[in-house]
């Protein structure tokens, strides 16, 4: 998931659509770079490396999570390594055993394989002080966190300044943060979102979706047909992905990617520090 941070920037440049020549399981947008792991398990980054955020261990992978500058991925045994800044314990994980991770700015939060849910790095809002009880999956957003309860209730934390963290009462099968705002999958398909809405991206489009995941003032869904639909700020392309079929995508803070049915990851929006191009030596 997301790591949702506002950054002024002189003399962006915005790409278009590109692919990469390369087999993915899954991929993970952050602020400025972007981290994919291929079918093999081996993890290749890409775009902004100023903390080494880009610069992934060895290892084989199962998924991943992208903050600001430092970026987490679930190994095949369950364990958690991460790689960047840690300037606020955001790449020193605990030892236990995951089953999905998500990131926000400078803290990560995953779900055991027992059902708890677990957080390090910041926690000056709060964010990073999960409830005792058992969850589904979990949405990091900026300064606030997320999680779907087993009942199907969304549990918040963290920051709630625009509402960001004070969920409905529906049941949803999944949820994403973004800076102030989260939206969710309900269990009917239709995507509910609550929180900061000054540029639509809390102001979802009736279809049914599989999966929703929120960047900085942007949203966008992999839709039941496999396209991927976005809302809310598109100053730099980020909410006008490609035409294709996907079968997951991650919203980076100005800058969204995808996995294609064919294993191929496009990416769209934003690309000032390389975050939407294809790295160099990707097979």
């Amino acid at each position: 998931m997301l790591a949702a941070t506002v950054i002024t920037c002189v003399g962006m440049l915005f790409a278009a659509s590109s692919s990469l020549g390369a087999e993915a399981k899954r991929v993970a947008g952050g602020t400025r770079h972007t981290c994919a792991v291929k079918t093999s398990g081996k993890v290749v980054c890409w775009g902004r490396n100023l903390e080494g955020e880009s610069s992934p261990p060895g290892g084989a992978f199962k998924s991943l999570a992208a903050g600001s500058t430092h970026t987490c991925g679930v190994k095949k045994s369950g364990k958690v390594r991460c790689w960047g800044s840690d300037s606020n314990g955001e790449s020193s994980p605990p030892g236990a055993k995951f089953r999905s991770i998500s990131a926000g700015t400078s803290h990560t939060c995953g779900v055991k394989k027992n059902g708890k849910v677990a957080c390090w790095g910041s926690d000056g809002e709060g964010q990073s002080s999960p409830p005792g009880a058992k969850f589904r999956s979990v949405g990091a957003g900026a300064y606030h966190t997320c999680a779907v309860k087993r009942s199907g209730k969304v549990a918040c934390w963290g920051y709630d300044g625009s509402g960001g963290a004070s969920p409905p009462g529906a049941r949803f099968t999944s949820v994403g943060g973004g800076f102030n705002s989260t939206c969710g999958v309900r269990r009917n398909g239709k995507v509910a979102c609550w929180g900061l809405d000054d540029a639509g991206q809390a102001s979802p489009p009736g279809a049914k979706f599989r999966s929703v995941d929120v960047g900085s003032a942007y949203t966008c869904g992999v839709r039941r047909s496999g396209k991927v639909t976005c809302w809310g700020s598109d100053d730099a392309g980020q909410a006008s992905p490609p035409g294709a079929k996907f079968r997951s995508i991650s919203a980076g803070s100005g800058h969204g990617c995808g996995v294609k049915r064919n294993d191929k990851v496009a990416c769209w929006g934003l690309n000032d520090e390389g975050q939407t191009d294809v790295p160099p030596g990707l097979d």
